[in-house]
């Protein structure tokens, strides 16, 4: 699969949630989480919580299981501290660092949920079917030969789901959002499920992301926010 369209698969489970937090009154968010991934027939299970800066648009999740960690994303920084180890990482990547379950609370920041701003894709068409609002997107026209479209669905102004096709148009990944909350003035979809498939049409991988318990600005801030390896930790440096 072209690098640009698994990209794209990314960071699109990601692509609603922090557009409807930019839409709140928020500063900040902190989510549970459940992750379960099934890829090549076996299955991981990650649990934790994640918070979200608005301000800083940087992210600390809190791994608890199966191993506790915790990951720092801030632009093309990826910082991860294994406290029980004492030991420490740090990712710089020449591009925005993508984590997919957590993916859909930062990219949607953006205006168009990320797809212009992130891609560069323009808006091709609409309709609405049975009550749910579809809208087209193109990639831009340098970038048609790795990438297809992506088809948003709308119900009420919530995101309800997203599909990605190759240039061929075939779809190569479907992400469905459920379980909307409300959060501030907008709505937070507590369940994401994501799929992506192989040229037969045949799922190559599953991810199923349940979010519980939603924090918003809350007061004193958690000091986990602000979190930062112990200068006692010697820090492994890698580039991407």
């Amino acid at each position: 699969m072209p690098k640009k369209c698994h990209f794209i698969i990314t960071i699109l489970p990601v692509v609603l949630l922090l557009q409807t937090v930019h839409a709140a009154p928020l500063q900040t968010l902190s989510l549970d989480f459940t992750r379960e991934l099934t890829e090549k027939g076996s299955a991981e299970h990650i649990a934790g919580t994640l918070h979200y800066d608005l301000k800083s648009s940087r992210v600390v999740v809190e791994v608890m299981k199966p191993l506790k960690q915790i990951m720092i994303v801030k632009g093309k920084v990826l910082e991860i501290y294994y406290p029980e180890q004492q030991q420490a990482f740090r990712f710089i990547s020449e591009g925005p660092i993508p984590l997919p379950f957590i993916e859909s609370i930062l990219q949607a920041t953006q205006a168009e949920y990320g797809l212009t701003a992130l891609m560069g894709y323009t808006l091709d068409k609409h309709e609405v079917v049975d009550k749910v609002l579809y809208t087209y997107w193109n990639p831009p026209e340098k970038d048609r030969e790795t990438l297809g479209p992506v088809i948003l669905g709308m119900r009420e102004d919530r995101l309800i789901s997203a599909e990605v096709k190759n240039p061929l148009g075939y779809i190569v990944a479907r992400t469905r959002y459920k379980a909307h909350k409300e959060i501030g003035s907008s709505y937070i979809p507590m369940q994401v499920t994501a799929s992506t498939y192989g040229e037969k049409s045949e799922v190559l991988r599953h991810e199923k992301i349940l979010y519980s318990n939603p924090q918003a600005n809350v007061k004193p801030i958690n000091p986990i926010f602000n979190f930062t390896i112990p200068a006692s930790v010697a820090v492994k440096e890698m580039k991407w």
